[in-house]
Protein backbone atom coordinates (compact mmCIF):
# COMPACT_ATOMS: atom_id res chain seq x y z
CA UNK A 1 0.00 0.00 0.00
CA UNK A 2 0.97 3.71 -0.83
CA UNK A 3 1.66 6.26 1.34
CA UNK A 4 -1.97 7.90 -0.13
CA UNK A 5 -3.81 4.52 0.51
CA UNK A 6 -2.81 4.39 4.08
CA UNK A 7 -3.65 7.77 4.97
CA UNK A 8 -6.96 6.80 2.97
CA UNK A 9 -7.87 4.40 4.95
CA UNK A 10 -7.62 5.89 8.36
CA UNK A 11 -9.49 9.15 6.85
CA UNK A 12 -12.10 6.37 6.16
CA UNK A 13 -12.11 5.08 10.02
CA UNK A 14 -11.88 8.46 11.76
CA UNK A 15 -8.55 8.03 12.91
CA UNK A 16 -6.71 11.06 10.96
CA UNK A 17 -5.24 14.07 12.40
CA UNK A 18 -5.72 17.73 10.91
CA UNK A 19 -2.31 17.84 9.51
CA UNK A 20 -2.83 14.19 7.97
CA UNK A 21 -6.44 15.38 6.30
CA UNK A 22 -4.51 18.55 5.18
CA UNK A 23 -1.42 16.23 3.16
CA UNK A 24 -4.60 13.86 1.84
CA UNK A 25 -6.15 17.14 0.78
CA UNK A 26 -2.89 18.59 -1.34
CA UNK A 27 -2.49 14.96 -2.37
CA UNK A 28 -5.72 14.55 -4.26
CA UNK A 29 -5.86 18.55 -5.68
CA UNK A 30 -2.63 17.99 -6.69
CA UNK A 31 -3.35 15.04 -8.92
CA UNK A 32 -4.62 15.09 -12.38
CA UNK A 33 -6.79 12.29 -12.59
CA UNK A 34 -10.40 12.92 -11.34
CA UNK A 35 -11.57 10.46 -8.45
CA UNK A 36 -13.82 10.35 -6.29
CA UNK A 37 -11.64 11.44 -3.11
CA UNK A 38 -10.81 14.38 -5.02
CA UNK A 39 -14.48 15.48 -4.85
CA UNK A 40 -15.00 15.23 -1.97
CA UNK A 41 -11.90 17.08 -0.78
CA UNK A 42 -12.59 19.62 -3.04
CA UNK A 43 -15.84 19.90 -1.95
CA UNK A 44 -14.61 20.49 1.77
CA UNK A 45 -12.18 23.15 0.55
CA UNK A 46 -14.54 25.28 -1.24
CA UNK A 47 -16.79 24.64 2.00
CA UNK A 48 -14.03 25.69 4.74
CA UNK A 49 -13.44 29.33 2.63
CA UNK A 50 -15.99 31.62 4.47
CA UNK A 51 -16.84 35.03 2.69
CA UNK A 52 -14.39 38.01 4.55
CA UNK A 53 -17.90 39.95 5.40
CA UNK A 54 -19.45 37.36 6.54
CA UNK A 55 -20.50 38.35 10.18
CA UNK A 56 -20.87 42.12 8.78
CA UNK A 57 -23.32 40.49 6.31
CA UNK A 58 -25.17 38.36 8.84
CA UNK A 59 -25.45 41.17 11.30
CA UNK A 60 -26.71 43.66 8.77
CA UNK A 61 -29.25 41.46 7.18
CA UNK A 62 -30.32 40.87 11.02
CA UNK A 63 -30.85 44.62 11.80
CA UNK A 64 -33.02 44.80 8.60
CA UNK A 65 -35.14 42.23 9.43
CA UNK A 66 -35.83 44.21 12.32
CA UNK A 67 -36.38 47.46 11.16
CA UNK A 68 -39.51 45.06 8.64
CA UNK A 69 -40.85 43.97 12.02
CA UNK A 70 -40.97 47.32 14.02
CA UNK A 71 -42.32 48.42 10.54
CA UNK A 72 -44.78 45.71 10.32
CA UNK A 73 -45.83 46.17 13.92
CA UNK A 74 -46.72 50.30 13.22
CA UNK A 75 -48.34 49.27 10.25
CA UNK A 76 -50.52 46.46 12.00
CA UNK A 77 -51.43 48.93 14.59
CA UNK A 78 -52.13 51.59 12.82
CA UNK A 79 -54.62 50.09 10.30
CA UNK A 80 -56.40 48.32 13.67
CA UNK A 81 -56.77 51.93 15.04
CA UNK A 82 -58.08 53.05 11.54
CA UNK A 83 -60.62 49.90 11.38
CA UNK A 84 -61.70 50.76 14.80
CA UNK A 85 -62.35 54.78 13.93
CA UNK A 86 -64.21 53.20 10.79
CA UNK A 87 -66.38 50.70 13.20
CA UNK A 88 -66.92 53.45 15.63
CA UNK A 89 -67.82 56.36 12.45
CA UNK A 90 -69.94 54.05 10.95
CA UNK A 91 -72.13 53.00 13.50
CA UNK A 92 -72.66 56.88 14.67
CA UNK A 93 -73.59 57.72 11.46
CA UNK A 94 -75.90 55.04 10.83
CA UNK A 95 -77.26 55.54 14.32
CA UNK A 96 -77.87 59.67 13.19
CA UNK A 97 -79.39 59.08 9.96
CA UNK A 98 -81.47 56.29 11.21
CA UNK A 99 -82.69 59.15 13.78
CA UNK A 100 -83.16 61.97 10.76
CA UNK A 101 -85.11 59.11 9.53
CA UNK A 102 -87.26 58.91 11.83
CA UNK A 103 -87.56 62.79 12.43
CA UNK A 104 -88.10 62.82 8.61
CA UNK A 105 -91.54 60.04 9.09
CA UNK A 106 -93.15 62.28 11.65
CA UNK A 107 -92.80 65.11 10.12
CA UNK A 108 -94.39 63.49 6.90
CA UNK A 109 -96.87 62.14 8.88
CA UNK A 110 -97.80 65.21 10.59
CA UNK A 111 -98.05 67.27 7.18
CA UNK A 112 -100.42 64.79 5.93
CA UNK A 113 -102.50 64.85 8.70
CA UNK A 114 -102.84 68.80 8.05
CA UNK A 115 -103.04 68.43 4.51
CA UNK A 116 -105.87 65.97 4.97
CA UNK A 117 -107.80 68.41 7.50
CA UNK A 118 -107.70 71.51 5.62
CA UNK A 119 -108.78 69.99 1.88
CA UNK A 120 -112.49 69.92 1.54
CA UNK A 121 -114.39 67.52 0.53
CA UNK A 122 -114.63 65.72 -2.81
CA UNK A 123 -117.92 66.78 -4.36
CA UNK A 124 -118.69 64.19 -6.73
CA UNK A 125 -120.83 66.84 -9.03
CA UNK A 126 -117.69 68.80 -9.66
CA UNK A 127 -117.03 69.35 -13.26
CA UNK A 128 -113.21 70.18 -14.44
CA UNK A 129 -113.13 72.71 -17.38
CA UNK A 130 -109.27 73.08 -17.80
CA UNK A 131 -106.40 71.28 -16.25
CA UNK A 132 -102.26 73.09 -16.71
CA UNK A 133 -99.27 73.33 -14.90
CA UNK A 134 -100.16 75.92 -12.96
CA UNK A 135 -103.63 76.40 -13.02
CA UNK A 136 -107.08 74.12 -12.65
CA UNK A 137 -110.84 75.70 -13.56
CA UNK A 138 -113.06 73.33 -11.90
CA UNK A 139 -117.06 74.00 -11.49
CA UNK A 140 -119.46 72.95 -9.20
Amino acid sequence: MTKQEKLLNKYYNGETSLIEEKELKVLFLEDNDPTPQQDIFGYFGDESNLPLNLEEYIFAKLETKEKRKTIRMRLYSLSSAAAVIVILLSIYLDFRNTKIEDDFFVMEQALFQISESIQPDIQEEMFVLWIDDDVEIIIN
